[in-house]
């Protein structure tokens, strides 16, 4: 099973078996694509490019010529405000995701009965994740979303050779041992490498999408050398890159490199539909022409497949595949920072604090202006009465020649103070960056009110507050939206290339960072109702500390639920007889204890009737006064209530006793069906 699963891995990355295929065969389909891709990017880029460009570089911190407020502004002054406001946000999600080391869990399907399988499938898929790194894509995805408003991130299936040291038994000798492992990686994808259908507004409902990057020349002929591209692409690959003229750096959309510059490839990347005519035919060697011509459909293109297509300099065929995955998923999951509803590009922390930060720029840069005017000395002269060839410059010890009186000749002169009010009005414009974003740092400045007294510490809990609140719906996006698909989709992945560590018939449900916050309130309720139960209940205890345990996200779920699952579990059938021994010695004893108490009690009456029949004849004799008549009267009256004491006692006993011979019955009719029960049951 192994081994077919390796197979379908090297065919996902090879693309094909096809060793002797010509990018003359695929040029109608690289055309088809080319064809598309091309106005879906002219209409992304005539939307969002210059925007994206203005928030690149106001959170690097770069000057542009565009960013001039005035043709007069000399200042490149940026403020840090909008970079301080999306650092704190993406902080703040990258805490809410992977502040545990359980950043998610996976809880089997409620027909299950059994539940560690899930468990177990957790703990090996956060072992793999952390091996492939995938909370660093996660974390640049979170930060393209802060700064452009989407974040997008591509899933890849990789087959690797992991090295181990171990020792030669034969020679001694140390060795490194290899093994063939599947990992499922994670690519972040800025919004300005990626081309959407700009017709769907989301992933799914789009006609495909396409990832266009500048790769090193040297990786795409180390990839056609190891199979994984075609090898007939190698010198189209060189010959369209000798007459490139420019070569743009997705990285930086503002460095344009010339071809000498650097060796790279312009790579297209398409996830989506194609005529499954023309996948056929870049996919076969040679195709006779009446095939085509019976292929062909007046009406359209044909049928359309989910394919993966890789195109080099929007001409080289490099690769050319069905989709090959089982759930026929796209690789390819785009989340918006903040929903924009009708559109795919979302609102980022960029677009929110654009214009405030503007605002706070240009009264920057007018104060350092105006501040430039005012601590550089400027002087008025006589033009006609300084020397020829005099230099007109100010500088410690400096000598005019005047041509009469120098108050006369040369006149200093200032423009004014600078206003004090500008600097408070920075403060404002920053907190009006605050106020569009939602950020909060110790940084930013409070209101005098928030600092005196009292107030500051609740005003400032108020902010944080207000911060966590609205960081919470970029956490509950990047939840729905990126974790729970990234994390279904990359097991599946695994369920279909790695079938012996990830089983095939496993059902599950995903619960990603606020699942997990959820499940935890509900452990509380369930720890206060658990306090709230009296002893005599300890199976619905049991029950409850089960519920507890699976709602967790522990490191050691799995022995806890185990340890559960043997205390609840029925004793052997040794423990049960010892346990029915002793229950039918206490129930004898018991009954014992209750006959000595009725004889006891019956002992009691006898001697007060007794003692009632001597007193009455004592009083028939008349030997007692009347006074220790009435005295006597009245300790027989006493003695005659104890006798109904002791008559309550007896029937109080009697029914203890009938109660528990009903008991006794019932156990040993209880156990006489456990007996004639049989065994597999």
């Amino acid at each position: 099973m192994a081994e077919i699963a390796t197979q379908g891995v090297e065919v996902l990355i090879s693309g094909t078996s096809a060793k002797t295929q010509t990018n003359d065969t695929g040029a109608e389909l690289v055309s088809w694509i080319v064809g598309r891709i091309t106005p879906w990017e002219d209409i992304r880029d005539r939307g969002n490019h210059k925007r994206w460009q203005q928030y690149w570089r106001l959170w690097r911190g770069e000057w542009d010529a565009e960013d001039k407020n005035r043709k007069s502004e000399r200042s490149r002054l940026i403020a840090p405000a909008l970079s301080q406001a999306i650092e704190a946000t993406v902080a703040e999600i990258e805490e809410s995701v992977f502040s545990k080391e359980v950043w998610f869990d996976i809880a089997d399907d409620l027909a299950d009965q059994e539940k560690r399988d899930a468990i177990s499938t957790r703990d090996r898929l956060l072992e793999d994740f952390e091996k492939a790194d995938i909370q660093s894509a996660v974390t640049e995805a979170a930060m393209n979303a802060a700064i452009f408003g989407t974040g997008i991130i591509k899933l890849g299936v990789e087959l690797t050779d992991e090295y181990a040291p171990q020792r030669n038994t034969d020679t001694g000798a140390l060795e490194a041992q290899s093994t063939k492992r599947v990992y499922v990686c994670a690519y972040s994808i800025r919004p300005d490498e990626f081309i959407p259908d700009p017709a769907g507004k989301n992933i799914e409902e789009m006609l495909g999408c396409a990832h266009r990057q500048s790769r090193p020349l040297h990786a795409i002929l180390e990839k056609i050398e190891q199979g994984v591209y075609l090898k007939s692409a190698r010198p189209d690959v060189r010959g369209v890159f000798r007459t490139a003229e420019t070569v743009v750096d997705p990285k930086d959309p503002n460095a344009v490199l010339a071809p000498g510059d650097a060796e790279s490839v312009d790579v297209i990347e398409y996830h989506g539909k194609v005529p499954l005519r023309l996948l056929e035919q870049a996919n076969r060697t040679s195709t006779p022409l009446d095939e085509l011509l019976d292929s062909e459909e007046p009406d359209g293109d044909g049928p359309l497949v989910e394919a993966i297509v890789t195109i080099a300099n929007k001409g080289v065929l490099l690769r050319a595949m069905q989709i090959p995955f089982v759930m026929k998923d796209r690789s390819i999951i785009a989340w918006q920072f903040e929903k924009v509803p009708g559109r795919f590009w979302g609102r980022g922390v960029g677009e929110k604090g654009f214009n405030p930060q503007k605002a706070l720029d240009a009264e920057l840069r007018a104060r350092q202006d105006a501040l430039g005017f005012i601590s550089a000395p400027m002087v008025g002269v006589d033009a006609g009465r300084m020397p020829r060839g005099f230099r007109m410059e100010v500088k410690p010890g400096k000598v005019w020649l005047t041509q009469g009186n120098p108050s006369e000749v040369v006149f200093p002169f200032s423009l004014g103070d600078l206003n004090a009010a500008t600097f408070n009005q920075t403060q404002e414009m920053e907190r009006m960056v605050q106020m569009a974003t939602g950020a909060f740092d110790t940084a930013t400045p409070l209101s005098a009110q928030s600092q005196s007294g009292s107030n500051a510490a609740s005003t400032n809990s108020g902010l944080m507050g207000a911060f966590v609140k609205r960081a919470k719906r970029a956490v509950r996006q990047l939840d729905r939206k990126l974790l729970q698909p990234f994390i279904t989709k990359s097991l599946w992945r695994y369920m279909q290339f790695d079938p012996q560590r990830y089983p095939r018939d496993y059902d599950f449900v995903v619960k990603a960072t606020l699942g997990i916050v959820a499940r935890e309130v509900e452990n509380m309720q369930l720890t206060q109702v658990l306090g709230m139960l009296p002893e005599q209940v300890p199976g619905v205890a049991m029950a409850i500390t089960q519920g507890i345990v699976d709602n967790s996200s522990l490191s050691n779920k799995g022995m806890i639920v185990d340890a559960i699952a043997a205390a609840m579990a029925p004793p052997p059938p040794e423990q049960q007889q010892r346990q029915q021994a002793l229950e039918d010695m206490q129930f004898e004893a018991a009954i014992a204890d209750a006959e000595g108490i009725l004889l006891k009690n019956q002992k009691t009456i006898a001697e007060i009737r007794k003692l009632l029949a001597e007193a009455e004849s004592e009083k028939q004799e008349g030997a007692l006064s009347v006074v220790d008549a009435r005295q006597e009267q009245q300790r027989i009256g006493l003695q005659a209530e104890e006798i109904d004491q002791f008559r309550e006692q007896n029937r109080i006993a009697l029914q203890r006793l009938e109660l528990q011979s009903r008991m006794l019955e019932a156990r040993i009719a209880e156990m006489g069906r456990r007996q004639r029960k049989p065994t597999g049951e």
